[in-house]
């Protein structure tokens, strides 16, 4: 009987090096074991269809898990892969990168398609703003999507962000969105005091 995601992660907790944990999540580090998974997703026409191309080849997964898991150690920044608790199923991914045309700190992520509208890529994102803000001490984060692509853009609007202008980022028309860190320590703030 395969041992649980969730159990597995929790007794790994204090030996691996980084781990975001959300009411609903698990985020860690990809690695070479999400690779199935991950070509999964990736190869998934709906799924990818404001990010990129779908993925035809096993080995393109690879060699972007190596992609967005290559600034771990030096600058504590890379995409996770994002994992529901009730399920222990790979569902996603989420982190910071850098955004290839500023070098500014972004947030990304995309959710599989039968776990989405469930608030769970807010979720995810906002634990990661969380990370970058208080464990970085980043001043600013940035994400950035088609503009129609609603559904992104209302996540990026719901964890705090504000539309600053459409660019050229990625080789493509994107809508930019941002948060200072002093913003988000603010909202967050207000969301205590609310409770």
């Amino acid at each position: 009987m395969p041992i649980p995601i969730s159990l597995v992660i929790r007794n790994l907790k204090f030996v691996i090096d980084f781990m975001l944990e959300t009411e609903r999540l698990f985020l860690r580090p990809m690695n070479k074991t999400d690779v199935d998974a991950i070509f999964a997703l990736r190869q998934d026409a709906e799924m990818m269809r404001f990010i990129r191309e779908p993925q035809t080849k096993l080995a393109e997964a690879a060699s972007w898990i190596n992609l967005v898991s290559s600034l771990w150690k030096t600058e504590k920044i890379g995409l996770c892969a994002v994992f529901d608790k009730s399920t222990d199923q790979l569902i996603g991914w989420c982190g910071l990168w850098r955004l290839k045309e500023t070098g500014a700190t972004e947030v990304g992520y995309a959710i599989a398609k039968d776990f989405q509208k469930k608030g769970l890529a807010s979720e995810a994102a906002a634990r990661c703003l969380e990370y970058g803000f208080d464990r970085l001490n980043l001043d600013e984060i940035v994400a950035v999507a088609r503009p129609e692509n609603l559904a992104s853009c209302r996540v990026m609007e719901k964890i705090g962000m504000k539309f600053d202008f459409t660019g050229k980022f990625y080789e493509r028309d994107l809508a930019h969105y941002s948060i200072s860190k002093i913003v988000w320590q603010k909202q967050n703030r207000r969301r205590t005091e609310n409770y």
